[in-house]
């Protein structure tokens, strides 16, 4: 498996994927959908979502935030890599805590090869949760791309520490 394959099957494992639909009003399943479904239903359902304001509120921060990186994490699959940027930015714009927004985007970045802004997304999203494996995982590949075999063998050591399934 390729290291673009790897980054997007990584992006998918992090995040929950996206739902099914149309474009039409929002719906009380869309918000599922965004988390369940795939693909061009998945983008239509998160965007329903998000647009139907009902995540606006100061409480729905972290649903808000998850369902512009659900949405992000199905614009990569699709190599649409500055659509999958803008939502992870928007998702750490709404809610500057959520660790996978930063690990999702630095997937995107990977996947465009800008391997500089992809550390420092997973070097974020590490500090904001120690215990995110995912993130170190990811960090070794982008490490590996940079010619960091050192740094990349440290990461992979501390993930599969964390989770000994992952890259299985």
């Amino acid at each position: 498996m390729g290291l673009r394959t790897w980054s997007a099957v990584c992006a998918v494992a992090t995040m929950v994927v996206l739902a099914p639909g149309y474009c039409g009003p929002a719906s009380a399943d869309d918000r599922e959908q965004c988390k369940t479904e795939k693909g061009d239903a998945a983008i239509a359902a998160c965007t329903r979502a998000i647009e139907s304001k009902k995540f606006k509120r100061k409480k729905f921060k972290r649903t808000l935030s998850l369902l512009y990186s659900n949405r992000g994490v199905e614009y990569e699959l699709k190599k649409e890599y500055d659509k999958a940027i803008a939502d992870h930015n928007e998702a750490i714009k709404i809610d500057p805590k959520n660790h996978a927004a930063y690990n999702n985007r630095g997937n995107a970045y990977v996947a465009k090869g800008s391997f500089d802004l992809a550390i420092a997304d997973y070097d974020q999203a590490i500090k904001l949760d120690p215990k995110y494996a995912d993130a170190y995982f990811n960090r070794a590949i982008a490490k590996r791309n940079k010619g960091d075999f050192s740094g990349a063998d440290a990461d992979i050591v501390q993930a599969k520490a964390l989770n000994p399934a992952i890259g299985n």
